[in-house]
């Protein structure tokens, strides 16, 4: 099935150009391979700040090639359920290698802004490296907002600092050169005008960490 096809009733055409670009990651080291311990330790300290996830559903825009899924999997166990989606159809396949045995992972290759998703049920969006590449980043936080129960929470979560993010994407060219992860004022605006406050924001030289809460 061509690209086109797997993202079949989209309307951004950058997604259909990311997902290309995407596809041609899908064997790269920061792609690929499982968390260095460094890395687990990282994901760690974000869910111990969280409540516990047994029994919750769980959407995971950008899932790669479902390295975090499968964590989340664990996190939620029999009872809960991730939504677990990507715009590249090679992520997805190689993320279907790692989760898709597993009965409370929902995967799809599509993109957050195509796919029908449970408006005010889900309990946490977990965009792990995937909030720079929203081509619209103010749609995507109404879609995150409406897609939470009251209580829910929104994590962004990348494993090196912001100016680091950027810097690899300008340098990357292509699809992803103007894919930027805001600054504080900036992501705090987007947030605050859709309903979500932020609890924690944590911009360090080694980790980029922000909770929100609706």
């Amino acid at each position: 099935m061509s690209t086109s096809e797997q993202l079949q009733n989209t309307d951004h055409q950058g997604n259909i150009e990311k997902a290309r670009f995407f596809d041609a990651q899908a064997q790269a080291d920061w792609a690929a391979p499982g968390y260095t311990p460094q890395e687990r330790a990282k994901i760690a300290e974000v869910f111990h700040a969280l409540p516990s996830l047994v029994g919750q559903t769980v959407l995971e825009p950008g899932c790669g090639t479902g390295r975090l899924t499968r964590i989340l999997a664990e996190r939620v166990g029999a009872q809960g359920r991730v939504l677990a989606m990507d715009i590249s159809p090679k992520m997805v396949q190689k993320a279907q290698t790692k989760v898709g045995g597993l009965s409370n992972v929902h995967l799809r290759c599509a993109s957050m802004e195509s796919c029908a998703l449970p408006w005010g049920e889900v309990d946490l969006v977990f965009c792990h490296q995937v909030f720079p590449h929203f081509d619209d980043q103010e749609h995507a936080a109404e879609i995150i907002a409406r897609c939470l129960r009251p209580g829910g929470r929104l994590v962004i979560l990348h494993l090196i600092s912001r100016r680091e993010i950027n810097d690899l994407h300008r340098k990357a060219g292509t699809a992803v050169a103007q894919d930027m992860l805001p600054e504080a004022e900036e992501i705090r605006r987007i947030l605050d005008r859709v309903g979500l406050t932020i609890e924690q924001l944590n911009d360090a030289d080694d980790r980029y960490v922000l909770v929100a809460g609706k």
